[in-house]
């Protein structure tokens, strides 16, 4: 078509060119398309087809396109024509509606969770000032003044333990001392072997220890050789050898432990001494000498000084009455070993727990008593709240004592030494 040749036309809003009047104006009004030649008809033709073509146009009614047209000269035909001409309208692209936004509902989650967590945090905070920090901090307190109280009285009890160890101290001294080697009052009157086995005897008829001291055996058979000898000199094989004949408990494989701790008491205990034989010669470098051959003496202890204590002890007791005299002989108690002194110290505790328990007991009575005017019970006293205090105390030590002290030890059969305790 001669249209699509054609060069670039003009904006569709461009108006054709107006045609030429004719000269003399004619009788009567002509349409515009008889006014128009075929070469302007085209152009104009071709302009409103480019303009009908425009994106923007398309988009506008027929109806406004058909008036917009009939105004710039063109006919009905040709407008429907023009219109026909005009490719199928596109319709536009529709997109789907975007989901509403989340993030108010997110905002609203956050801040729930937020609020949920303060209020917690604050109730819980509440919750332990209010509640739990009292009762730990009074709970604190009373473990600090238990702990304090405590101390108070363990350096009360240091510090009166102190003074009566001073007290003491000074007491000692004017007490007399025990020898070290000096014999049990019982067996010192023993002047030989058979004074020895008589006493023995006796001992075991009243149910008594019959452990003879190794220096009251030694020392009566140095005696008995000395004697029997009369020169004095005793050798350790003569010693021994007398012992076994005499004493029924050193013989045979059975009294080598005896003998043994006979051999300690003799080369330890001062009362005893040893010499060589005589007819050595001191100057000349030689063997020392074997124990069988070495020479005993017995040597007495010297008598302790007398102490001023000890006079008024002594009247004391030739005063008092003997146990012989004082009890009638089928009243005599029977023999009890002697305690030892942890049994002793346990003996003292209880009796001094009976004591704290009835003085407690005692004071609470008395409290809690009526007054004679019938106004109630009187108010407690400062002091007698102290000593009792003082009392629960000292009674609780004593049963926390009583109960680390070690059990007591079976009894010991007739003839067994015991080993003494070490305090």
């Amino acid at each position: 078509m001669a249209d699509n040749d054609s060069p670039a036309t003009p904006a569709p809003d461009a108006t054709p060119p107006a045609p030429q009047q004719p000269t003399e104006p004619p009788s009567g009004p002509a349409p515009t398309s008889l006014a128009l030649t075929p070469v302007d008809r085209d152009d104009l033709l071709t302009h409103a087809r480019s303009f009908l073509a425009a994106p923007h146009i398309r988009a506008q009614d027929n109806s406004a396109k058909r008036a917009f047209l009939v105004e710039k000269g063109l006919t009905t035909p040709e407008i429907d024509r023009l219109l026909n001409e005009l490719p199928p309208a596109i319709p536009p692209r529709t997109y789907p509606r975007p989901p509403p936004s989340n993030l108010p509902n997110l905002l609203i989650g956050v801040s729930r969770i937020v609020s949920w967590f303060f209020g917690t945090s604050a109730v819980l905070v509440f919750i332990y000032y209010r509640y739990i920090l009292p009762r730990l901090t009074h709970s604190y307190q009373a473990r600090h003044s238990i702990q304090s109280h405590q101390t108070d009285l363990l350096s009360r009890l240091n510090s009166s333990l102190a003074a009566y160890k001073s007290v003491q101290a000074e007491s000692f001294a004017d007490l007399p001392r025990k020898q070290p080697d000096a014999e049990e009052t019982d067996w010192a009157t023993c002047q030989n072997l058979d004074d020895i086995l008589a006493k023995v005897e006796s001992r075991k008829e009243k149910e008594r220890s019959t452990e003879v001291p190794d220096v009251t055996l030694l020392r009566c058979g140095l005696v008995e050789l000395v004697e029997k000898e009369g020169d004095g000199k005793v050798d350790t094989e003569q010693l021994y050898s007398h012992l076994e004949k005499k004493i029924p408990w050193l013989q045979g494989a059975e009294g080598a432990e005896a003998q043994a701790k006979l051999w300690s008491t003799l080369t330890s205990s001062s009362v005893f001494s040893s010499s060589a034989p005589p007819g050595t010669d001191d100057s000349a470098p030689q063997e020392p000498t074997p124990p069988a051959r070495l020479l005993w003496k017995y040597n007495a202890p010297a008598a302790p000084a007398s102490m001023p204590i000890l006079q008024p002890l002594e009247k004391l007791r030739d005063t008092l009455p003997s146990e012989s005299k004082a009890l009638p002989p089928a009243t005599v108690a029977p023999f009890a070993p002697s305690p030892s002194p942890a049994q002793r110290t346990l003996q003292v505790l209880s009796d001094f727990t009976g004591y704290i328990t009835t003085q407690t007991y005692a004071l609470g009575v008395a409290s809690f008593r009526p007054n004679s005017s019938g106004a109630g019970a009187n108010p407690a006293n400062a002091q007698e709240d102290e000593l009792r205090r003082e009392i629960r105390v000292l009674k609780g030590l004593v049963l926390n004592r009583r109960s680390f002290l070690p059990s007591r030890p079976p009894s010991v059969p007739v003839g067994v030494s015991t080993p003494p305790l070490s305090t």
